[in-house]
């Protein structure tokens, strides 16, 4: 059984050691192309972006000079779906299980949000899956990955890093530093019954930031074990509105 309490020093060094960790698995990560992703952007998409009355992302996602749907009624995450464009509306919704790959699609909770986060143009994936809990001890996600856009409807895109997550369990897109790139809220178990929010900067270098003392100031311990008060979507101050036939 879980019990709220302040983070102690067993948390504080597992999130250290675990920083560490994935630390060294970037080193040999990044730069990788995917097979199966869309083709390499020549440069920035020929469809604007927006964001529509009820919260959804307009964006060529995929890199075909189509408008795709991206939407998240959870605001968590978990309810995460891209409707790729089609010549005549959109296709069937992609849900996150789906975008985040055969490794983790079978996890007790996938989460995943859409932004570009490298301020690129394109949009990028960042996505975790995580199984069930076990005691005291926060566990590692399955997967935790950012893909760099544009990205195919099985979560292919055009490099993948992993992310320096521990027991994620909720994600949303947020504005903490007011700079020109959104930014990754995270909500995790760090361990001895210490929840939080925490931030993952958007970043032109790495696409989203490692924890570091940047981020530091951001977190927030919550005495909750659902993510309910995720920080609101950033995507309003980083795309215009939709135009009424867009919606």
């Amino acid at each position: 059984m879980r019990i709220m309490s302040h983070p102690t020093r067993r948390a504080q060094v597992f999130r250290r050691t675990a920083a560490l960790a994935t630390t060294a698995v970037l080193l040999g990560a990044c730069g990788e192309s995917e097979a199966g992703a869309p083709p390499s952007p020549s440069g920035k998409p020929s469809v604007p972006s927006c964001v529509t009355s009820a919260g959804n992302l307009l964006a060529d996602i995929d890199g075909d000079g189509r408008a795709d749907r991206v939407s998240d009624p959870s605001h968590t995450g978990a309810r995460l779906t891209v409707a790729f464009g089609e010549k005549a509306g959109y296709g069937k919704p992609v849900g996150v299980r789906k975008l985040v790959g055969d490794s983790g699609s079978g996890e007790k909770d996938v989460v995943g949000a859409v932004a570009d986060f490298d301020g690129d143009g394109w949009s990028d994936l960042a996505v975790a899956a995580t199984g069930q809990t076990q005691g005291d001890d926060a566990i590692k996600p399955a997967v935790a990955k950012l893909v760099s856009g544009p990205f195919s409807s099985s979560g292919r895109g055009q490099h993948t890093r992993n992310l320096d997550l521990v027991e994620t369990r909720g994600v949303s897109v947020a504005d903490y530093n007011h700079d020109s790139r959104p930014d990754l809220a995270v909500f995790s178990y760090n361990g001895d019954g210490v929840y939080q929010t925490e931030a993952r900067l958007g970043s032109e270098d790495t696409g989203l930031t490692d924890a570091s003392a940047d981020s530091a100031g951001y977190t927030r311990y919550v005495y909750a074990s659902t993510p309910i008060k995720l920080p609101s979507s950033g995507l309003g101050k980083f795309h215009p509105k939709c135009g009424k036939a867009d919606g």
